[in-house]
């Protein structure tokens, strides 16, 4: 980060970019970085936001190859794209791998329950393992406005499954902490759209912005607290 670049940052928001594209701009950025660092020295990126573009699935699989290869990724932005299913086990393997992962917006895409679990079990998976022998913050997962089918009885389901989710719907519930201790916060998660509402990708320029939007735009914990909806506990085993 010396000189104030931002090189922390890996930002292709924005971009218009569908699948190929993404792949493509993600191997440009990890040759750049192989030919100006040592051999074998791990990306130095804490954040990749790849948010508001056109990616399906395989381009999740190039930010899984990125996130993999950083010392210190913390927060993964991939809202308003149109995201399906197929894109679950590169997501899954991102926040079951990457060991310091602290949030993952996936907000305004095209994930159905089917995904939505098997990502959300993975993340459970992960800060498990890595809860073992240390203290781990609670995983901000943002889901919200995806064609989830009846996400409350989805929540009951996973409460009782003791998977370990959170709708952060206390004021001690945040990105750094949660006061059930839960392995993922799941905020605004009641929020999803009618099967078939076309939501994903770029808002138009003309779109207004939701108070939920305003919470993605920023990582900054006080921006993220959600408002209320029905409650469901965490059930960490």
């Amino acid at each position: 980060m010396g000189g104030g670049k931002r090189d922390w940052l890996l930002d292709l928001s924005k971009s218009d970019l569908d699948d190929d594209d993404c792949a493509r701009q993600c191997e440009a950025k990890v040759s750049l970085h192989r030919r100006r660092c040592p051999q074998g020295e791990l990306l130095p990126y804490q954040e990749i936001d790849l948010s508001q573009n056109h990616l399906v699935w395989r381009g999740c699989q190039a930010v899984l190859d990125v996130g993999l290869k950083c010392r210190g990724l913390c927060v993964v932005k991939l809202f308003r794209n149109r995201i399906n299913d197929q894109a679950a086990p590169a997501l899954s393997r991102l926040v079951e791998e990457c060991p310091q992962l602290e949030q993952l917006h996936l907000s305004y895409n095209h994930l159905t329950r089917r995904g939505s679990e098997e990502i959300i079990a993975a993340a459970c998976r992960g800060q498990k393992q890595r809860r073992a022998g240390s203290r781990v913050r609670t995983l901000w997962l943002r889901m919200e406005h995806n064609r989830i089918e009846e996400p409350a009885g989805m929540l009951q389901d996973l409460v009782q499954r003791k998977v370990g989710v959170c709708e952060a719907l206390d004021a001690e519930c945040s990105p750094k902490a949660c006061k059930r201790c839960a392995h993922v916060h799941l905020p605004y998660f009641a929020r999803q759209d009618p099967p078939g509402e076309e939501r994903g990708g770029p808002p138009s320029s003309t779109a207004q912005s939701s108070p939920a939007d305003a919470a993605v735009a920023s990582t900054a914990p006080a921006a993220a607290t959600p408002a209320r909806s029905s409650a469901v506990g965490a059930s960490v085993a």
